[in-house]
């Protein structure tokens, strides 16, 4: 018997989860596809980050790689015998365990893993009103949800008696051990771009609108900081970011994009980290960042925000430039410029460990 877990693509942000469900739960872990995600992730480092072989399933896809249908997923729920089935918030996949479940009179527990922040959830503020007919139409005959923030938690048990809040973060010990591993690619950073002595506000995104990357310009410039902006991304609004920026009179750098080992080294370089959307299901980044002692400001749309508090940053309104130059301007004077001798300490309030164990337990219970 083996437990099956199934999610669109393996993602640097979740290995951490899928190698203590894999662990915890003997759970075959599976995924779409291996290659061909929007984000273009380094899947042979990924792969060998994981403590399971992956299972690549097989079908047909619909319009995008999220909308699946996969051969041969009932004929590994019918050998394997699951108790627990974690499927992909309301897509195919999780529509073809249901029905399985229902025609075979099944006794496992069918379980929604859905990143959507209580912004999307509660003021309909959706990515699509697909997903949204979805939720309405498909919640009650889960068993249970993963969700990424106590508010969405909440909201799950207020409107289904059902819910367990587990967010999108990194083992705190493999990631406090990494920052101080990459600390000389950080130095590297900070002469190549000339950012040594200065205090760095950094971005770290998908370069796109609901990124919502050119009022975070100009709420750095509004701003009374004297800093170096870092956005660190690539996407199809970067031309018209860099041509915005070029009529400003602050130091703003842009990186392009990096992946791995090459992206983690930018946080040690920051003294604020900003995430600024718009619209956001969660943001690992903030996690990110947090694990490298950066303090935050971030957008209170965004699902995330439930990692933030006094101690380690503050929360915005990501239509307001003024409310967003404001809190960039508290945050820095709570900063000192990293020395990168030595890694800084985690800001993070919640636990991996603590979080991962009450999933787990919840789920055998």
């Amino acid at each position: 018997m083996a437990n099956i877990f199934i999610r669109t693509n393996i993602a640097p942000y979740r290995v951490d989860t899928y190698n203590a469900l894999h662990e915890l739960l003997e759970m075959t872990m599976c995924f779409y596809k291996r290659e061909g995600t929007a984000q273009r992730f380094d899947i042979d480092a990924l792969e060998a980050l994981c403590t399971f072989k992956p299972v690549y399933l097989n079908g047909k896809t619909f319009g995008s790689m999220n909308r699946k249908w996969c051969y041969g997923l009932w004929k590994m729920l019918r050998k394997e015998k699951p108790e627990v089935v974690i499927v992909p918030e309301f897509q195919i996949s999780a529509m073809q365990v249901l029905l399985h479940k229902w025609l075979t009179r099944g006794k496992y527990k069918v379980v929604s893993m859905t990143d959507d922040s209580y912004d999307m959830i509660a003021n309909d503020n959706d990515f699509t009103k697909l997903h949204k007919w979805l939720r309405d139409h498909l919640a009650k005959y889960m068993d249970d949800f993963i969700v990424v923030t106590p508010q969405v938690e909440q909201w799950y048990w207020e409107h289904h008696k059902k819910g367990i809040w587990m967010p999108i973060i990194m083992n705190d010990e493999r990631a406090l051990n990494n920052y101080e591993r990459l600390l000389p690619l950080s130095r590297e950073y900070a002469n190549r771009y000339h950012l040594e002595g200065k205090k760095v506000l950094l971005s770290v995104s998908r370069l796109v609108d609901l990124k919502n990357l050119h009022r975070v310009i100009d709420a750095f410039v509004k701003s009374k900081t004297d800093a170096t902006l870092v956005i660190v991304g690539d996407g199809p609004e970067r031309a018209a970011l860099e041509e915005h920026a070029k009529k400003m009179n602050k130091e703003i750098i842009f990186t392009g994009r990096f992946d791995g080992d090459e992206l983690y080294a930018w946080y040690n370089l920051a003294s604020v980290f900003i995430l600024a959307s718009y619209l956001e299901a969660f943001g690992a980044t903030t996690n990110e960042a947090l694990l490298a002692g950066c303090r935050m400001v971030i957008s209170e749309k965004a699902g995330s925000e439930c990692l933030i508090d006094s101690t380690n940053g503050e929360k915005i309104d990501p239509m307001s430039v003024e409310n967003i130059a404001e809190a960039i301007d508290r945050q820095m004077e709570l900063t000192t410029v990293p020395d990168l001798k030595a890694p800084r300490k985690s800001l993070m309030t919640v636990s991996f460990e603590e979080r991962i164990n009450n999933l787990v337990n919840k789920l055998k219970a």
